[in-house]
C-alpha cells in the first residue's frame, strides 16, 4: 500500500497538471464522478487515450499523469 503524507491508502497523481491525492484503487469512472465530469469525457493516462470500456476497470496508479477533456458538441 502507498502512504502519502501520512495517509495510508492514498496516492498522488497529476490531473490536468494539478497534483491531486486520491484513494488507492480508484477507477477512472469514479474519478470522473468525483470531479463532476461526464462519463463520456475523453481521458488520457500517461499519454495513452483510454477506451470508454476501460473506465470501469483501469485503476489509477501512483504517479499517473491524467488528462481529462470534456467533450462539447454544438451547432
Amino acid at each position: 500500500m502507498s502512504e502519502i503524507l501520512g495517509n495510508p491508502g492514498k496516492i498522488k497523481v497529476l490531473i490536468n497538471k494539478e497534483e491531486v491525492i486520491v484513494e488507492e484503487g480508484t477507477v477512472i469512472k469514479s474519478l470522473l464522478a468525483e470531479r463532476g465530469a461526464k462519463s463520456r469525457s475523453a481521458v488520457w493516462v500517461n499519454g495513452r487515450q483510454l477506451l470508454l470500456a476501460e473506465y470501469d476497470t483501469y485503476q489509477i496508479q501512483d504517479g499517473d499523469n491524467i488528462k481529462i477533456l470534456r467533450v462539447v458538441a454544438g451547432g
